[in-house]
Formats: C-alpha cells, structure tokens, sequence
C-alpha cells in the first residue's frame, strides 16, 4: 500500500515531505498519545475526557479511526489466509494461479512464461484474485456487490477471531 501511494504521489519526492511531517508530527503525536495513557493509566476514550471534557470526541474519533482501519487490514489478511490454504490444498502440485487452464481463467489468460505480445492479457495471478478469490464477474457493479463468498468469509473471520483472542485480555495477553 505505501510504494502505490509513495509511487502515485511522485515516487521519491514524496518521500522528503513525508519524512519530514513523520518525524515532526507523526511521531511526536504518537509518542504524546502513549506517554498520556501510560500515565494516566486509560485508554484513548477516558484520556481525552480527563484532560479537557471538551476533547472527549478525539477519543471517540480514534476508536473510530482504529476500527476502521482493523477491519480494513484484516480483510487482506484474509486474503493472504486464502492464499495460504489455496496454496497448502493445491492437489496438482503447483500453485493454482499459475496455470491459466483452470476453471476461472478466461480465453484472454496469458502465462507469464511467453511474452506479453498482446495488448488484451492477463496473468493468472490476477485472474485468480479476480475471478476465484474475490469472484468479481458475478457482480454488476459498486451498487450490486453479489453474494458474500462463504470461503473467504471464513477466512476473514477466522482472522477476526484470531486477533479477538489475542487481545482479549489486554496487556497480560499480549505481552
């Protein structure tokens, strides 16, 4: 995700501004934010309400932040738990986007082994995200998504379930 951003922004120029606000505003944020709840003994919602009860929605703001962002990176993580069990449960022996003589390929599927000489192809890794991971071609559209795959959201689950449990207890389980 960073190298696209870095990347979309303007490759390495977007590096000097970037260090320059992390070291002069991320860090010492985050830094402040650990040093307060460390002293205070709390969590970001009583914090912000302790200091100044007028600052009690950046506390709420950042649980909101948090939850967003856990559901975000956990659904790739979902991905990459697919990723795992399609690789471990390959019968054939290879990974199965690798190959475009599977079920979910279509006639544009080019191998990564010839060289791309047409403009209209694919490799099979990304049609294997596409077409079996994520089953894209089943839906219309952004305002008809298709059904849920159950797989994948076992996966996604599994994950969830995964880091309930190794948060659970707060810092005595975490370490």
């Amino acid at each position: 995700r960073f190298p696209y951003i870095c990347y979309q922004n303007g490759g390495g120029a977007f590096l000097i501004p970037y260090c320059i606000m992390l070291v002069f505003g991320g860090l010492p944020l985050f830094y402040m934010e650990l040093a307060l709840g460390q002293y205070h003994r709390c969590g970001c919602l009583t914090l912000w309400k302790r200091i100044c009860p007028a600052l009690k929605g950046v506390g709420y703001a950042i649980c909101l932040i948090d939850m967003y962002m856990g559901m975000y990176y956990n659904t790739i993580i979902g991905w990459a738990v697919y990723y795992l069990v399609a690789s471990v449960s390959s019968i054939s022996g290879s990974l199965p986007w690798t190959s475009c003589d599977n079920e979910w390929n279509t006639p544009f599927c080019a191998p990564v082994t010839l060289p791309q000489q047409f403009a209209n192809t694919t490799t099979p890794a990304k049609e294997f995200f596409e077409r079996q991971v994520l089953e894209q071609y089943k839906s219309d559209g952004l305002d008809r998504m298709g059904p849920i795959k159950p797989s994948l959201a076992l996966c996604v689950f599994g994950v969830f379930v995964l880091v309930y449990f190794s948060l659970w207890k707060g810092i005595k389980s975490a370490g």
